[in-house]
C-alpha cells in the first residue's frame, strides 16, 4: 500500500511540475529538483521516521557550516541534493565537487544541475573515494542510492569504476576544503583511510556510518575509532540520544575535531 501510494505521489509531482522541477526554498533561493529528488523538508528534523530526521539534520548543520565563497565536496552525491544546497551556499565565489560513480544517478544529478542555471556548476566527478587510487568493480541498482563497492543480493548490475584517493585529489587540484560530506554505504572508512591530510585539516566532515555494512567491507569500528583518535577526531552523531562512546549504529555523525 505505502509503495503504491508513493507512486501516485511521484506521479502526481511530475504532472504538476513537469519540465520545470519540483521546487524548494534554501539559503533564500529557490532551487528546483527532478520531482522524486527534492531534498527533505526541514520540519522533518524531529520526524519519528529516522532516515527523514537524519536528512533533515544534515541539512540543517550544512546551513550553519558553509558560507559564501566555501569550496565542498560532495562524496556519494546520488541525485545532487546535497551537491545542489552546498552551491546555493557557497554561491559563485566558492566551488563544489560531486562524487558520484552510479552512471544512472549520475544522470540525474546533471539534470538537477540544468535546472538550476543560477547556480555555480559543480564539478562532478565520475568516479568513487577509496584508500588508494585504481578501479574496482562497482554494483549498480539503476540509480538507487544503495549502489556501492561491495555486491548486494539485488543490485541490478556490475560497472568498472575509477577509485579516487581524497588526499591526491584534494592536493592535485588544490582545494581548500570548508566542508565534505560522506555518504558511501559503508564505504567510509575506506574513503577516511585515503583522507588522513584531510581529517588533520580543520575541514568540517559530515559523515553517514554504516556499522552493519562495514564487514563486508574488511572494516571495523575498532579501525575507524584509531584512525580517528590519531587525526585528533571523534564521532558526535546529529541526532540526539545516540550515544558516540559506544559501538556505533547506523546515523549521520560529525567527525569533529577533539
Amino acid at each position: 500500500m505505502t509503495a503504491v501510494l508513493g507512486h501516485f505521489v511521484e506521479t502526481a509531482k511530475k504532472f504538476v511540475y513537469g519540465a520545470q522541477g519540483e521546487p524548494y526554498r534554501f539559503a533564500g533561493q529557490t532551487l528546483r529538483f527532478v520531482p522524486g529528488t527534492r531534498p527533505i523538508r526541514l520540519k522533518y528534523a524531529k520526524s519519528p521516521n529516522v532516515v527523514n530526521r537524519h536528512d533533515a539534520l544534515s541539512i540543517l548543520w550544512m546551513d550553519q557550516h558553509l558560507r559564501e565563497g566555501d569550496t565542498a565536496i560532495d562524496v556519494g552525491a546520488c541525485h545532487g541534493v546535497y551537491s545542489l544546497l552546498m552551491a546555493a551556499k557557497c554561491k559563485a565565489g566558492g566551488r563544489v565537487v560531486a562524487f558520484e560513480p552510479d552512471p544512472y544517478a549520475r544522470e540525474v544529478l546533471r539534470r538537477n544541475i540544468a535546472l538550476n542555471p543560477q547556480l555555480a556548476v559543480p564539478t562532478v566527478e565520475d568516479a568513487a573515494c577509496a584508500e588508494r587510487q585504481d578501479t574496482e568493480l562497482f554494483f549498480v541498482k539503476r540509480g538507487n542510492s544503495r549502489s556501492c563497492l561491495v555486491r548486494a543480493s539485488n543490485d541490478s548490475g556490475r560497472i568498472t569504476v575509477r577509485l579516487i584517493n581524497l588526499d591526491a585529489y584534494i592536493a592535485d587540484h588544490r582545494l581548500t576544503p570548508r566542508l565534505i560530506k560522506i555518504d558511501a554505504e559503508g564505504a567510509e572508512i575506506r574513503i577516511l583511510k585515503g583522507a588522513t591530510r584531510l581529517l588533520l585539516s580543520d575541514a568540517e566532515i559530515l559523515c553517514e556510518l554504516h556499522p552493519f555494512a562495514w564487514k563486508d567491507f574488511g572494516n571495523s569500528f575498532d579501525e575507524l575509532r584509531t584512525l580517528l583518535r590519531h587525526c585528533n577526531r571523534e564521532i558526535r552523531y546529529l541526532d540526539q540520544g545516540q550515544e558516540s562512546s559506544r559501538e556505533p549504529t547506523y546515523g549521520v555523525a560529525v567527525l569533529e575535531r577533539a
